[in-house]
């Protein structure tokens, strides 16, 4: 007999929701809270779309307690001080919740890890490393290390939800093809008063040298995106932050609380299940964090793999939706969140050319205009994908 159900390695947004999801199925689960990029928090305003999901989960009322909302996001074009409004109140024939919720990715966790520890099926290894994964016809076995020393255990599935360095897809043996941006992503956290300075709490800023994507985390401080050469040397980071904001703002005083820089990927692993072990959120996919695309991808992974391996546990599905769930999250992943990300990519810092920036904004104009068009620009992204239960019941 098995020690655990189900080992979630990684404590980040997947990893916690999958976990809360799969305990509160009665699923006997245990989180290995392995570290994640700090990089991660680079985004605190979550995709409207992923709200059903936290509602069901118990999590989003006191998510909105925490963080605050949003209807509106803007489209700055910096050269020529356009601004396009989208209102997000379009959305509300089809979903309950027409907002973003702006929570920083640390707080959401937090309230993740409070709502899992009064699941009783649940437990949780804090600040361990995966050293070791072996598969076998009945289960997997897991080695992992603290200050302690070593613990081995025995968990009929595993879900990898550790980040993009993920223990447990190198564990599977398992390579991350793709490529690497030439530029680096800096996040910075900035006490200022974009707002006076016609700032939705949502902004994506175009501009082909201070492209930025700008948040507004808490009261007066914003989280600013952007990217630049990664030949650049990153001690100058904050210096050429400061030009930009500079830049932006003018006279208006901007203080810097921090910055952080990573490299870009766009990546995914060839296949999101191997044997008894799950792959899900960055894990299995990255693309580049100037924008929001792969957190909502991970939350929909997420949703989807509570469903399909709560019910192989309890016998009410075979395996085969676990297939099903990793066919479908990979091709969510090529078909639907990479082009995207690196398409709002280009918009945002890479359109040089004035006639081809025409082209890209033609589209958000009609948007901004039509709250039709609008709302056909939210709901086709495709990130959600197919259920896998309904996939393999029809």
């Amino acid at each position: 007999m098995n020690d655990v159900q189900v080992v979630v390695a990684g404590a980040d947004l997947s990893g916690s929701t999958t976990a809360l999801g799969l305990a509160r199925a009665g699923v006997d689960v245990l989180v290995a809270d392995t570290g994640c990029d700090d990089i991660a928090a680079a985004h605190c305003a979550h995709d409207w779309s992923v709200l059903p999901g936290l509602d069901r989960l118990g999590v989003l009322d006191d998510a909105l307690r925490t963080g605050f909302t949003s209807a509106r996001w803007c489209l700055r074009v910096l050269r020529t001080g356009e601004r396009l409004d989208f209102d997000l109140g379009a959305l509300a024939p089809v979903t309950p919740f027409p907002f973003t919720l702006h929570i920083e990715q640390a707080a959401l966790c937090r309230i993740l890890a409070w709502h899992l520890a009064d699941q009783p099926s649940a437990r949780v290894l804090r600040d361990v490393r995966l050293s070791e994964i072996i598969q076998h016809g009945d289960g997997v076995e897991l080695a992992f290390d603290d200050a302690t020393g070593a613990h081995r255990l025995r968990a009929d599935w595993v879900v990898g939800s550790d980040g993009t360095r993920s223990a447990v897809r190198r564990g599977l043996g398992l390579g991350f093809p793709g490529y690497t941006w030439p530029e680096r992503c800096v996040t910075a956290l900035v006490e200022a008063d974009f707002a006076r300075q016609g700032y939705a709490a949502t902004t994506v800023q175009v501009d082909a040298r201070y492209g930025a994507v700008v948040q507004r985390a808490d009261d007066n401080c914003w989280r600013y995106t952007f990217a630049e050469p990664s030949t650049l040397p990153e001690a100058g980071v904050a210096d050429r932050l400061s030009d930009a904001l500079c830049n932006i703002l003018g006279d208006a005083p901007a203080r810097i609380f921090e910055n952080r820089c990573a490299r870009m990927h766009q990546r995914t692993a060839p296949t999101y299940r191997r044997g008894r072990v799950l792959l899900a959120g960055e894990a299995a996919h990255v693309t580049n964090r100037m924008t929001g695309h792969s957190p909502t991808t991970a939350f929909f992974d997420a949703f989807h793999l509570i469903d399909a391996l709560s019910a192989v546990i309890t016998g009410q599905a075979g395996d085969i939706v676990l297939d099903e769930y990793a066919r479908d999250r990979k091709r969510v992943f090529d078909d639907h969140a990479a082009p995207m990300s690196a398409a709002r990519q280009h918009l945002i810092s890479q359109v040089s050319d004035r006639r081809e920036l025409e082209t890209e904004l033609a589209y958000y104009r009609d948007a901004a205009a039509h709250p039709d068009d609008l709302r056909d620009l939210m709901l086709l992204s495709g990130l959600e994908g197919r259920s896998p239960m309904k996939e393999t019941t029809n």
